[in-house]
Formats: structure tokens, C-alpha cells, sequence
């Protein structure tokens, strides 16, 4: 029986990740589901390869690279192959790192972070385009952040997370943009809220004025990545084009403003 949805998930590796609970949580919930599970390297141990002993048929875990041409073209070519087609693209890959504010960002972390959570989000639908095409209910479904908001209050806070949130907005900006050309697909950035992960563990720790501090003591840990994963699946999987798409989506289901 072939699957009745094909996912792909972009940065799927890391075990308290997003991506990974995303992955675990569609094979178990969706039992005629089929994964595209993409790393930057595949034959690196992870606890994808769990996975792939749990659900040998319904599992791939590809090569994917942020903004290599050949690379997403290469993928695109196995989904072609094996599936024919692409139903629900979720672009969770994502990196922070250089946290300064603006009058000591480095240019070249700027240009890192446009890169791989901006950019790839172009390559992978560019490439992926045909594939949804030939799919039924098409989703694309960028993982943003509430830091890409300019109209949320975290913005006034003393955080120097310029590169992060700031290339967070410009994928905002793509997703909405994506949704107005394109009115055959369900597209809207989802952001997941504060999530207990790696990302978060190096914000806590380049925390200089002690904001997350704050924050944690206000309103108590961040639930960790398998906690939301299911949140933003029911928003994933329920979603319209006439409800959702081109909206900026938290969690909770809350319209977050722009």
C-alpha cells in the first residue's frame, strides 16, 4: 500500500530537537506516513537509525545541505523516484549563534545565519516545487520564531540575538510572500515558542543581561521539543489554506503580529 502522506523534515538529527520529535512523532501517529529525515550527513550515528530499525519501510534519512543546489536537487530526485510526489515539507533546520547586538554583529554571522535559515528555505522550495505540485493538499511549512517579530514585545527586550531574530523575520517575510504567489499551497511560518533544546541551551548561556533568566523564573521551564512536537503537528496536519495559510502561527494556535 503506498503512503497515503509523504513528510519531509529538514534538520532532523538532533536528538532533543525539533526535527527529530517532529520525525518520531509522524511514524507513530500516522501509520501509513512515509519520512524524508534529512542530516548533513547520513552515515553518522544518530537516533534517526532507532527510527529506521522501528519503521524500516516508512523512513529515509537523506543528505541534505542548507543552500547546495546539487545537494537539494539530488533529494529531490530520490523523492521523485520512490514517491512521485511531496505532501507536507516542514523546514525546521535552523542555526543561532554570534549573539551580539547590532553594533557588533559580524557580517559574516549575519551572512551565516541568511544563509541556512533564509536561503535554504528558497533552494528546498525551488527545488521541491514540481514535487508539491503533483500533490493533492501541498504544505510548506517554515519553523520561524516569536524573535522574528517586530510587533511582539520580545523585541524590546535586551537580548543580542540580532542575526538569529532578524533573519527569522526575513523568513516571515518569504513564507507570507510564498503564500500570495503561489495559491495552490498551504504555506505560514509556525513558530514553536521557547523550546528547551541546544538552540536554547546557547542562548541561555550567551545570556549577558540575563533576560532568559527572567523569563524562565516568570513563566517556569521551556517544555521540551517532544512536548511541542505534537502542538505543531495538529497545526501542521489540520491546516488550510483558507484558515491558516499566509498567517504567522504560534504554538498555541495564536496569529502572532508580524
Amino acid at each position: 500500500m503506498s503512503p497515503s502522506t509523504i513528510y519531509l523534515v529538514t534538520g532532523a538529527n538532533r536528538e532533543r530537537g525539533i526535527g527529530f520529535a517532529l520525525v518520531s512523532l509522524i511514524l507513530s501517529k500516522h501509520s501509513d506516513a512515509f519520512v524524508y529525515a534529512t542530516v548533513r550527513d547520513p552515515s553518522k550515528p544518530s537516533r534517526l537509525d532507532e527510527l529506521k530499525e522501528k519503521y524500516p519501510t516508512r523512513i529515509a534519512v537523506v543528505k541534505w545541505i542548507a543552500t547546495d543546489v546539487a545537494v537539494n536537487r539530488e533529494l529531490a530526485k530520490e523523492i521523485e523516484q520512490r514517491h512521485g510526489r511531496v505532501d507536507t515539507v516542514i523546514g525546521n533546520a535552523a542555526i543561532i549563534g554570534g549573539n551580539n547586538q547590532i553594533r557588533d554583529i559580524k557580517l559574516s554571522d549575519m551572512e551565516e545565519h541568511f544563509q541556512v535559515n533564509v536561503l535554504s528555505h528558497i533552494v528546498l522550495f525551488q527545488e521541491l516545487y514540481a514535487l508539491l505540485r503533483k500533490s493533492s493538499t501541498p504544505r510548506f511549512i517554515p519553523i520561524t520564531s516569536i524573535a522574528g517579530s517586530i510587533g511582539e514585545p520580545a523585541i524590546e527586550l535586551d537580548m543580542a540575538n540580532t542575526a538569529y531574530a532578524s533573519s527569522k523575520t526575513t523568513l516571515n517575510w518569504i513564507t507570507r510572500k510564498l503564500h500570495f504567489e503561489n495559491e495552490w499551497l498551504v504555506t505560514f511560518p509556525l513558530s514553536p515558542g521557547g523550546v528547551d533544546t541546544d538552540m536554547f541551551d546557547y542562548t541561555r548561556e550567551t545570556d549577558k543581561t540575563g533576560v532568559v533568566a527572567n523569563l524562565v523564573a516568570k513563566y517556569g521551564d521551556f517544555p521540551k521539543a517532544d512536548t511541542a512536537a505534537p502542538l505543531l503537528l495538529d497545526i501542521i496536519d489540520g491546516s488550510t489554506r483558507e484558515k491558516d495559510g499566509g498567517q504567522f502561527i504560534n504554538l498555541d494556535g495564536r496569529r502572532v503580529p508580524w
